[in-house]
């Protein structure tokens, strides 16, 4: 369960580390976000080496204060799948999308649900569905 001001691990291979929840992109007045829903973050910290490393494009559109959309693809809180089988991961993490939800990287670190590679089949392609 994401809240407003959530600290969020950034999986993907942009330079962004961390970012914070802004806002969450969903009907309603729902002051929570869960598993699979998009959000707006706000950037709080890079990674300098791989942001040298980046495309003069991408410098200029990662930096510490911009904006951008993300998904959220792990979460502390338990996810009911199944009767009896509940996943629970280590850390919230984010992927950086567009507004077609399509990611902007090229490679994301870490798990996926199955779900999430049904739902979002941009998300899939890109990542090996490992849960």
């Amino acid at each position: 369960m994401i809240q407003l001001k959530t600290k969020l691990l950034v999986t993907d291979k942009t330079a962004i580390v961390y970012a914070f929840c802004i806002k969450i992109l969903k009907g309603g007045k729902s002051k929570i976000a869960i598993l699979g829903e998009v959000i707006l973050v706000c950037v709080s910290n890079l990674n300098i080496k791989k942001h040298i490393k980046l495309k003069p494009r991408f410098q200029k559109l990662f930096k510490v204060g911009s904006i951008h959309r993300g998904l959220i693809v792990r979460t502390k809180k338990n996810f009911w799948r199944i009767k009896d089988l509940w996943i629970k991961f280590n850390e919230n993490s984010i992927v950086i999308i567009s507004k077609q939800i399509v990611p902007l990287s090229n490679r994301i670190y870490g798990p996926i649900l199955r779900e999430h590679c049904v739902r979002y089949p941009s998300l899939g392609c890109i990542t090996a569905c490992i849960i």
